[in-house]
């Protein structure tokens, strides 16, 4: 009875933590994956299909039927994807590169919103994402490019699969890794040398970026007679001169790539057998798009050759970009000549990559015959590009030191 009321009486121990309220069940990485991918997909289709059949629906003149406004609605989504659209004599895939941004801009929120759904935190996740993002966006976009076919027009579903799946992999892996929250720890992980050299990189290719654009709107401010008189030309009516001034700016990133190429040295060819330089231009028959108005003729003197201070800006860019971070802790010493030179020249390194990816996303085939060659020459762009960055911000860097 005694240890009875002793065992009442005695005051209660601490009580055991209550565990949160659970809540739903994380979602496996594969479904969200695959349903961030057909997510992606759908909402660019049916963006761009809008655009399109609102075209068609104003257009009191056109022949074609509802059908055959979906199929081409379908088309211009798949060439925002670098696919090959196969025509009469020869193949279109000149990447209107505003478009592509579109899709892009889809996968990565998709993932993002996907990764965190299904709580994706580790290495595998990440891989699992990115995965099952990619092969469900490439096998949709087969299915479109089948689906698409008509007499005259056939997106080849090879350049379809692997077009999309480029994109969703670069936009999946971007989404997927700022989904963990845990970038700037894997930011820390670079080496040092790399991480002072790509945002130095990036800076020089910004630069690169918006000098091309800022040529090409002076060529076409120049030339704005011209480009008018193409416009008169096509007579695209009440009804088509929305879509057609849609598609030109769809091109402007395009046409900015090309005055990148331009400024950068080599230029562009608009057609086998043609250029486009700063120091002249040699130009055929061009096709009758009011973009290609600006094109220069003849001798490249004055504009041209000022063109040419815009690789000379990128790379005094890039050495105020790393001149910031030389010395700092943990980032090279900031005396001698070498450290100088490795810098500079892992930093043109990342200038060639990128300007040489978007020189190749820039160019491609505009129809048959001679335009099967449009656009700037990757390989020539990209490595000179980045010995031109290099070159300025090794000699910038060295003159700064000096002082």
């Amino acid at each position: 009875m005694v240890a009875m009321t002793d065992l009442v009486s005695r005051p209660p121990g601490p009580r055991a933590p209550r565990r949160p309220p659970a809540g739903p069940p994380a979602r496996p990485v594969t479904v969200a994956g695959a349903l961030a991918a057909l997510q992606a997909a759908g909402l660019g289709v049916l963006a761009v299909m809008v655009l399109v059949l609102v075209g068609w629906a104003t257009a009191a003149d056109t022949g074609a039927s509802a059908t055959t406004a979906v199929r081409g609605a379908l088309q211009v989504w798949l060439v925002g994807h670098h696919t090959r659209l196969a025509v009469p004599g020869g193949e279109f895939a000149l990447v209107p590169v505003g478009l592509t941004a579109l899709p892009a801009l889809l996968l990565y929120s998709a993932t993002l919103r996907a990764g965190r759904s299904a709580e994706v935190t580790g290495r595998r996740g990440v891989i699992a994402l990115v995965s099952a993002v990619t092969a469900t966006y490439a096998v949709v976009a087969t299915v479109v490019a089948v689906l698409a076919r008509t007499t005259e027009v056939r997106p080849l579903p090879l350049s379809a699969f692997a077009g999309a799946a480029g994109l969703a992999a670069l936009a999946a892996s971007a989404g997927s890794v700022r989904a963990t929250r845990r970038w700037l720890v894997l930011w820390v992980r670079v080496p040092p040398l790399l991480r002072l050299a790509l945002p130095a990189a990036a800076g020089a290719v910004g630069v690169l970026v918006a000098g091309g654009a800022v040529v090409a709107g002076w060529a076409l401010a120049v030339h704005h007679t011209r480009t008018g008189q193409l416009v008169d030309a096509l007579d695209p009516g009440a009804g088509g001169l929305p879509l057609l001034l849609l598609g030109c700016v769809l091109y402007v990133p395009t046409a900015a790539l090309w005055g990148t190429a331009y400024a950068v040295g080599p230029g562009f060819a608009v057609g086998a057998g043609t250029s486009v330089t700063p120091f002249g231009a040699d130009l055929g028959p061009v096709p009758a798009f009011p973009l290609l108005g600006a094109l220069p003729q003849g001798t490249g003197a004055g504009t041209g050759l000022v063109a040419l201070l815009v690789p000379v800006a990128a790379g005094a860019l890039a050495a105020l970009l790393l001149r910031r971070g030389l010395g700092r802790p943990g980032a090279p010493p900031a005396d001698g000549w070498r450290p100088v030179a490795e810098v500079a020249a892992l930093t043109g390194a990342a200038v060639m990559v990128a300007t040489a990816a978007l020189g190749g996303l820039a160019s491609g085939a505009a129809g048959p015959g001679r335009l099967a060659d449009v656009g700037p020459d990757w390989w020539a762009v990209g490595p000179l590009a980045g010995a031109e960055v290099a070159a300025v911000a090794a000699a910038v860097l060295l003159l700064l030191r000096h002082r």
